[in-house]
């Protein structure tokens, strides 16, 4: 069974807390195996919109002479840097960066999609390779041939309420719209987008760019297509195809290769937020014993208990920090039985009670901080009309 490399957003732990090593790098984040299309597209946006690619790049590491390398490569921990760079209140740049994925931004996979002799390939091709060009986001098939539906599930350890899991959508939900346009043409458009966040400030631009039905406040995210995602494509080759499938697996192979029994645990665990499998289901995903699972994990110094319990706390950080729901609700999210076992939990793992960590996040935003200097804010995103443009 095939796992994507872990991505992992890392939200800030209370100071000193104990066991909250929310700054240790996570298993898969640095490893240089992404080609640098994303960053590319973003500082070029950002620096339309006023941005020095050098405030865009900060804390990345990158050197803006080695984006446009064909030889480059570039890590998650690199793209979450980059997206982090992106000013407060300038909405829009995610879907921006996403139109801009058409086919040939997606090197061989996008040209196994092009190339699929069927729907049936084409699906396949998605579900096992879509990470070799969005780390952020994976793609399960949830439809039927009559209903061509995708579920989308952002592989970030922070709740949907977090800005940074709404960026990753809106790149995708962009980047989704722009290839199949590339594949079925400008006709083509989504009938239905659900997705687990409330509506945002900027819900307009999504009716606007997808004119479809929106539905926000949903139990999963997906997207669901007319009959013509289901029909032949122009531009199907098998033998191109065959190649095209070849270079994949060797780009999936290589940049799978480093990825610890840890990393896929944590995978598993952030593919099923909500209903975290025990041991003995997640060792029968990655197809070990649980006592082999349990001893490669000690291997490497940690343990499931251990995996679960950080991944709860990270997501409990990111609940407290950007939504007002309850300890009893975040309990319930996070699988625990009532507030009173995630509270003492919390308590344990970060050295002070939720309610306390949520005063100091309110109390560090309205702080008395002096204003920062407003940013220019960017233009107005397209319309239908003017979706594909590169």
């Amino acid at each position: 069974m095939d796992r994507r490399i872990i991505v992992l957003a890392r939200p800030a732990a209370p100071a000193g807390a104990a066991g909250a090593d929310a700054d240790v790098v996570q298993p898969g984040q640095l490893a240089r195996v992404y080609p640098g299309h994303a960053i590319a597209f973003l500082t070029e946006i950002l620096q339309q919109h006023g941005q020095a690619p050098q405030l865009s790049l900060a804390g990345s590491g990158i050197d803006p002479a080695t984006i446009y390398m064909p030889s480059s490569r570039f890590s998650v921990a690199q793209i979450l840097a980059v997206i982090g760079n992106v000013p407060r209140g300038w909405s829009g740049i995610a879907f921006q960066v996403g139109l801009r994925f058409h086919v040939s931004a997606c090197g061989v996979y996008g040209y196994a999609l092009l190339s699929s002799p069927d729907r049936d390939s084409l699906v396949g091709v998605v579900q096992r390779y879509n990470g070799l060009v969005d780390p952020l986001v994976m793609l399960h098939y949830v439809g039927t041939a009559r209903q061509p539906m995708w579920g989308l599930t952002p592989v970030l350890a922070c709740a949907p309420t977090d800005a940074l899991y709404r960026f990753a959508m809106e790149m995708k939900l962009a980047s989704m719209l722009t290839v199949m346009r590339d594949l079925y043409g400008e006709a083509f458009r989504f009938r239905r987008i659900r997705l687990r966040y409330p509506a945002p400030a900027n819900a307009a631009d999504y009716r606007r760019i997808f004119a479809c039905e929106i539905e926000f406040d949903c139990a999963a995210n997906d997207v669901s297509f007319g009959r013509l995602a289901a029909t032949a494509k122009r531009a199907s080759d098998p033998i191109t195809h065959a190649m095209m499938l070849e270079l994949c697996e060797q780009s999936f192979q290589q940049i799978n290769s480093g990825t610890s029994v840890s990393g896929l645990v944590l995978t598993i665990l952030m593919e099923r937020q909500g209903a975290f499998p025990n041991i003995e289901q997640t060792a029968r995903a990655l197809q070990l014993s649980c006592r082999t699972l349990r001893r490669r994990l000690d291997a490497e110094g940690t343990s499931f208990s251990k995996i679960l319990l950080r991944h709860r706390m990270q997501l409990a950080l990111s609940y407290l920090r950007t939504s007002e729901l309850s300890n009893e609700e975040i309990a319930g999210r996070l699988g625990y039985s009532d507030a009173h076992n995630f509270r003492r939990a919390f308590l344990s793992w970060a050295g002070t009670a939720p309610a306390h960590f949520r005063q100091l996040g309110r109390a560090r935003r309205g702080g008395g901080r002096p204003a920062p200097v407003p940013a220019p804010v960017p233009a107005p995103l397209p319309g239908p009309a003017g979706l594909g443009a590169g």
